[in-house]
């Protein structure tokens, strides 16, 4: 079968609509990758506002509590206070954690001589 002319001149064409094709797919890869970053740092923005979000809650309530236990407090003049005001523990709990996370283990549950089979006290590990 004879081709005809303009089926001749064009052997090069679909190479050059392909190179294309997939020119235009690496940007569209590109520009997906650089959403992705951009939704992932708007997550972690989110996450970061939550956070702020609930530490405030958590505040507010506090407040609100104390001053709803203050007005209690006032309304019952004919009772005497049961405690004095709570003082702050925020300090000593976090040394207490601290020497605890510092403190070394002294026994181990379940522990037993490979020797004897008694239950491995501290002076054993000790030695």
């Amino acid at each position: 079968m004879k081709k005809t002319g303009s089926e001749q001149d064009t052997p090069a064409e679909p190479l050059e609509r392909a190179r294309l094709q997939a020119e235009v797919a690496k940007q569209r890869v590109r520009i997906a990758k650089e959403e992705l970053k951009r939704a992932r740092k708007r997550l972690k923005e989110a996450k970061r506002e939550a956070k702020r979000a609930r530490k405030h809650s958590a505040a507010a309530r506090k407040v609100w509590k104390r001053a709803r236990r203050a007005q209690k407090d006032d309304s019952g003049t004919g009772r005497e206070k049961k405690r004095a005001p709570p003082a702050k523990r925020r300090p000593v709990a976090r040394r207490a954690a601290a020497a605890q996370r510092a403190a070394p283990k002294r026994t181990v549950r379940g522990a037993r001589s490979a020797t004897t089979g008694r239950a491995v006290t501290p002076a054993d590990q000790a030695t």
